[in-house]
């Protein structure tokens, strides 16, 4: 018993290898504001445009939506997000001959004042059609 109470109290709390306390030690040097600096910047790995998208989900009616398109996937802000997470996603880009027809997985949704943000990711897009968004992506 007397061995529990050795082990409950925080004087075995020691670094081997400084002789310090581990919870006194500050190993970070710089203040903890940095991680909000960090993330204020945008951090996507490719470039977005705003464009028009028609959004579908399974065995609906098609509704138009304006958002931003990259090369893995694209959002968009409706006042009716999809309820599942797949949608069928069909768009225009000048660099494609005809419509983007593709499928889409729904990865996130947030509230906005203005509806719901809703962003999706390209699981099996076409590869020519992505080309021809990465080609008109770079026009800009």
């Amino acid at each position: 018993m007397a061995r529990l109470q050795a082990c409950g109290s925080l004087s075995h709390m020691r670094d081997r290898r400084t002789g310090a306390d581990r919870r006194e030690r500050h190993l970070i040097a710089e203040p903890i504001e940095r991680k909000r600096e960090r993330r204020v910047a945008d951090r996507r790995d490719s470039p977005r445009r705003t464009i028009a998208l028609d959004v579908r989900e399974p065995g609906k009616k098609s509704r138009s939506c304006v958002g931003d398109l990259s090369v893995e996937g694209a959002s968009f802000i409706t006042t009716t997000p999809p309820a599942g997470d797949a949608v069928e996603l069909m768009f225009s880009v000048p660099t494609y001959v005809g419509p983007v027809v593709t499928r889409g997985h729904v990865v996130g949704r947030s509230g906005l004042p203005t509806g719901v943000q809703v962003s999706v990711v390209f699981p099996d897009i076409d590869v020519e059609a992505q080309l021809a968004i990465a080609q008109w992506l770079d026009l800009n």
